[in-house]
């Protein structure tokens, strides 16, 4: 990444961000950040604001810029939404940049799921993140690195989504559970045309995202050059009456 980053309006970078280690993520567009001073800022929604995000916070961020994965923590020192600003300022305290070897891109979700480890055994899981080509699942249960295991995601009532996927990665929690890095293996048509439509939909959120962003900037300016005129016309108004 550059020093300074300030991507075009057209172009955002966006992240997920994570307070105080909690395990949800929520989404967000880096609008400024200087390694040099260990500073970033990003824009966020709204409604994150009143109760999610205080100052002093611990906070880790995840971007993604073309193919390059950074990885950075620190802690809130600002939070300001206004109608110049919506954003908090982090001060940087670790980064931790790599190449992104992933092949696609990966959505927050918080799903129920249950995992087909044996043969007429099942085990009952979430999956918190989600993707073309695989997931990160939490289970409290103990599976093998390596081992192929049966997935049905519940996305609604009426929506389950199957697959089978490989165990890739293992890491153990601070509750005494585990977090399963997944890679989709084998799925069948039908199910491949869910989780298609599933990450379809996802997309959009982003996207929303990107768009409240776009009309915060709008209204910001639309106010700058409304003051500007204002100002512009008291000053006139004012040497008209004088010249009267």
């Amino acid at each position: 990444m550059l020093n300074d980053l300030l991507p075009q309006n057209d172009s955002p970078i966006f992240c997920r961000v994570s307070i105080n280690n909690d395990e949800k993520w929520v989404h967000g567009i880096i609008t400024y950040i200087n390694m040099e001073k260990n500073i970033a800022e990003i824009f966020l929604s709204a409604k994150y604001f009143k109760s999610y995000f205080n100052e002093g916070s611990k906070i880790v961020v995840k971007s993604l810029d073309e193919n390059i994965e950074t990885l950075f923590s620190g802690s809130v020192s600002k939070k300001v939404i206004s109608i110049r600003k919506q954003a908090i300022t982090i001060q940087i305290n670790k980064v931790l940049s790599y190449n992104n070897q992933r092949k696609y891109e990966r959505f927050r979700v918080n799903y129920p799921c249950r995992i087909r480890y044996e043969e007429n055994v099942s085990y009952i899981a979430s999956i918190s993140d989600i993707s073309l080509g695989g997931g990160l699942i939490h289970s409290d249960d103990l599976f093998e690195e390596g081992k192929n295991i049966g997935i049905d995601m519940f996305v609604t009532p009426k929506i389950t989504i199957s697959f089978t996927g490989k165990v890739i990665r293992r890491i153990a929690d601070k509750k005494g559970g585990y977090n399963y890095g997944v890679q989709l293996v084998d799925i069948d048509d039908a199910n491949h045309n869910l989780l298609f439509e599933l990450i379809e939909y996802l997309q959009t959120q982003k996207k929303h995202l990107a768009q409240e962003w776009k009309m915060f900037n709008r209204l910001k300016y639309s106010v700058y050059a409304i003051s500007i005129f204002g100002i512009f016309l008291l000053i006139f108004i004012v040497f008209a009456s004088k010249a009267i």
